[in-house]
């Protein structure tokens, strides 16, 4: 009974159900301005990503030799070095608000997700540092849903911000990677 929480996919899905949850918090329902809604979706969508390419979950390991600590090391702190300032600056966990400021300045001015940017590139670094083939197969997948979740969130800033965040698309071309719009 216990096997499946060893199941790299079970994860995966755990994963999934917190990217739902966190995208619907722009659906303005009631429940999204729920402490414990918000928190069980952060949860899930980060959780679920770790413990998938920990060693205790079966699946293919690749060897590279042990360049892949340096390589997912190397990952981890360009990582952080972004999303840190960010990080302490933004409400990033809830929907845009009238009454907020765009950041357009430092990381901002090169990219428009810097958490985003930085939720896709700790997974990948986990990946190469555990080993995970799993990781490293589902990492374009977790940037696809992290990408359609930017979508939704740019629809509101748009819808809220109105041309001030138009403007800023127009000269930020990049959501997540620095000049690639997508």
């Amino acid at each position: 009974m216990i096997e499946f929480f060893k199941d790299p996919f079970f994860w995966a899905m755990i994963s999934m159900f917190g990217f739902v949850g966190a995208t619907s918090m722009f659906s303005k329902h009631k429940y999204t301005n729920n402490i414990i809604f918000v928190s069980l979706s952060l949860l899930f969508v980060t959780v679920g990503r770790i413990i998938l390419v920990l060693p205790f979950c079966p699946q293919p390991r690749f060897d590279i030799g042990e360049i892949h600590l340096f390589l997912g090391g190397l990952l981890l702190v360009i990582g952080f070095g972004i999303v840190l300032i960010p990080t302490f600056i933004v409400k990033w966990w809830s929907p845009p608000k009238e009454d907020m400021k765009l950041r357009t300045t430092g990381i901002y001015g090169l990219i428009r997700h810097p958490i985003y940017f930085f939720e896709v590139v700790w997974f990948l670094a986990l990946s190469i540092i555990f080993r995970s083939t799993y990781g490293l197969a589902l990492s374009p997948i977790w940037w696809l849903v992290f990408l359609i979740h930017t979508l939704s969130e740019e629809a509101e800033l748009e819808r809220v911000l109105g041309d001030e965040y138009l403007q800023y698309k127009k000269k930020v071309r990049g959501r997540m990677f620095p000049g690639l719009p997508f």
